[in-house]
């Protein structure tokens, strides 16, 4: 039985928070697809404009009626009560809202994927082709369009040795695909590196900070294995077992993505790496840098000295971060109009961060961003602090600073403002 509120009038259930929306033109009428990143349901669904705007209202604290008044009171239009309950019985038959139905397929899914040895490819046929002719084809596109690096891959690296980090978007392909390109065009100039800790970010925000996996990421081109001597030299610097919250890999994209490029880069000749998915940090250092935080700050130093010893021992180690940065609009529970004043106001305040960034201040970085009680909702926050103080402990007290690649926005079809950027930080 649903919820209801005082009047005993049901709460319509949420939509689900990992479906993505991206415009299309169907018999000449514009609508948007809808899509599922969880793998919950694979029916894609077409919706019309003001159908999108009815689902994102649908927040499961909220009844029919009052997504009535609330669409009228944002469109100016009537929303019937026939074609409201008409987009919740497609939205409940194609699995995309919170329904009894979806919180046990999850709970299924979730088991069959702690018993399977690898982490298979959960975006692929929805969020890039499968067929590794088509990917390639898919992702070259990037490199040469107006966004793009200009130049294809790099057939032979002119720099004699691998960067220390990278920072690369995680948003989809088809809104960030060419600062994706500018990311690994810049990486192909170097050889490949020894080993790869890879840090992307844990939407869901699980207890753990840092939540690990031992299994190979599945990609078109084969897997990205798992460096397991490193593994476990993260794993002895922590005061939990990184592999408690382990099922949030399965459906998390930001990764993923990552390992997509990198074996598309290197094919066969792609190092091992440490998958690492980073929960939010400002639960438990809001306004502060997450280095006040005992516990916090004991394994980020134990572990930079790991990276330090192996790489004063000749292993090239790259950091890589896979991450967004703002997040602004009705669809992140901002009551704020999206305008080009406010576009150029987030990316002025992402440059600063940026800046702070990409010269390995990790604690200015951090404090840059939850200012003003965080209203940029960055959601690469942790993850891209985490990186930096890795990446300074690789490359020691003067690290040669990064260098800012691209930055772009995108706007959430469901209302907001994502920006992301991608870097490259040499080796000293």
């Amino acid at each position: 039985m649903s919820p209801e509120n005082q009047d005993n009038e049901p709460f319509l259930p949420a939509l689900r928070r990992d479906i993505e929306a991206f415009p299309i033109e169907h018999e000449g009428k514009n609508l948007y697809l809808l899509r599922d990143l969880e793998g919950i349901s694979d029916k894609p669904m077409a919706i019309s404009v003001g159908g999108l705007l009815a689902a994102s209202l649908m927040d499961g604290e909220r009844t029919a009626s009052e997504i009535q008044a609330l669409f009228s009171k944002t469109t100016g239009a009537f929303l019937q009560a026939s074609d409201l309950k008409k987009i919740t019985e497609q939205l409940e038959n194609s699995n995309f809202l919170e329904t009894p139905y979806v919180r046990e397929r999850r709970l299924q899914i979730l088991n069959d994927f702690l018993k399977s040895p690898v982490r298979k490819a959960c975006h692929q046929g929805q969020g890039y082709p499968e067929n590794q002719l088509e990917l390639a084809r898919f992702l070259g596109s990037f490199f040469m369009d107006s966004k793009g690096p200009g130049k294809p891959l790099s057939s032979t690296p002119a720099q004699p040795s691998s960067p220390i980090g990278l920072i690369a978007p995680h948003i989809d392909f088809h809104r960030g695909g060419p600062a994706y390109a500018w990311a690994y065009q810049a990486l192909s100039d170097s050889p490949p590196p020894d080993v790869i800790v890879a840090l992307g970010v844990a939407h869901i925000s699980p207890p753990s900070p840092w939540v690990m996996t031992l299994k190979d990421y599945e990609t078109p081109y084969g897997p990205m294995k798992v460096d397991k001597g490193l593994y476990d030299e993260v794993k002895g610097c922590l005061w939990y077992d990184p592999l408690n919250d382990e099922g949030v890999h399965r459906g998390e994209h930001s990764l993923e993505f990552q390992a997509v490029w990198l074996k598309y880069l290197w094919r066969e000749k792609a190092p091992a790496w440490v998958p690492i998915l980073c929960s939010s940090f400002e639960r438990f250092s809001p306004d502060k840098a997450p280095s006040s935080v005992a516990t916090i700050e004991e394994a980020l130093s134990k572990i930079g000295e790991k990276l330090s010893a192996r790489t004063k021992a000749g292993q090239k180690i790259l950091i890589l971060a896979g991450i967004d940065l703002a997040h602004v609009g009705p669809r992140f529970g901002d009551q704020v109009e999206l305008t080009p004043g406010l576009e150029k106001k987030i990316e002025s305040e992402d440059r600063i961060s940026l800046e702070k960034a990409l010269s390995l201040e990790a604690d200015p970085f951090y404090l840059s961003v939850v200012a003003d009680d965080h209203w940029r909702h960055v959601c690469g926050l942790s993850a891209l602090y985490t990186s930096l103080r890795w990446m300074k402990a690789i490359d020691g007290e003067k690290p040669s600073p990064g260098r800012l690649l691209t930055y772009g926005q995108a706007p959430d079809p469901m209302g907001g403002i994502v920006s992301f950027a991608s870097g490259i930080f040499p080796r000293s």
